[in-house]
């Protein structure tokens, strides 16, 4: 399985009723879902919402180790999370912090698996369109989500890249190890992706307008 279909999923067709729902009712799924674990947090709360998710992204037709399995470096980050705070005497976080992460997760990914990526994009600008008065740029808006949602799993992927690496070495115990070639390929990513969208003239406003203007 590769990152993206680890981390978030892909889209996988089907005649569900997610399938058949448009973008907007899903992404108030994702908001009520999310929201109140965010506000209230207490775990019962937040457990049951978290079991409410898993039992509506099973129902995505999806293979359940697509629609419930998760990276493994994602699950010993979030074990970790939840054993400091246990550690220092404060489950509850432990249960809210671990449950939140979760619960978004699985939540995008009823968007992810049920609808087209283009499609979702598609909705958030239309979302922003009428702030357009506003300075708002709502293609730009769409475009950055895109890159986001892509980046993601390239992150992910070069996690998984660099551990084999430093266990071939012999190294994998090492933090530095591990952090220092993810953060300079996630750099190196981010500036290519830079470079490529200034070259098509979707760069800074300012700077395209600077650069049509020198002779």
């Amino acid at each position: 399985m590769n990152a993206a279909r680890a981390l978030l999923g892909v889209h996988v067709p089907g005649d569900t009723l997610w399938h058949r729902l448009g973008p907007g009712p899903k992404y108030l799924v994702f908001l009520a879902l999310t929201v109140p674990a965010l506000v209230v947090g207490t775990p019962p709360v937040v457990l049951g919402l978290l079991a409410l998710t898993l039992a509506l992204v099973a129902t995505t037709s999806a293979p359940l180790r697509l629609a419930w399995g998760l990276p493994w470096p994602l699950a010993v980050v979030l074990a970790l999370l939840a054993a400091f705070h246990a550690f220092t005497g404060a489950p509850a976080t432990g249960v809210r912090v671990v449950g939140v992460v979760l619960i978004a997760l699985y939540a995008c990914r009823i968007l992810l698996l049920t609808t087209p990526m283009p499609v979702l994009v598609d909705a958030l600008v239309a979302v922003v369109r009428p702030l357009r008065h506003l300075g708002a740029d709502p293609e730009r808006f769409g475009l950055a989500v895109a890159i986001f949602l892509r980046s993601v799993p390239h992150v992910v992927a070069s996690f998984g890249e660099v551990r084999d690496a430093a266990r071939a070495r012999g190294v994998e115990r090492n933090p530095l190890a591990l952090v220092t070639p993810v953060a300079i390929q996630t750099v190196a990513y981010a500036r290519t992706t830079g470079e490529a969208l200034t070259a098509r003239g979707l760069g800074d406003p300012d700077e395209s307008s600077a650069a049509t203007m020198t002779p």
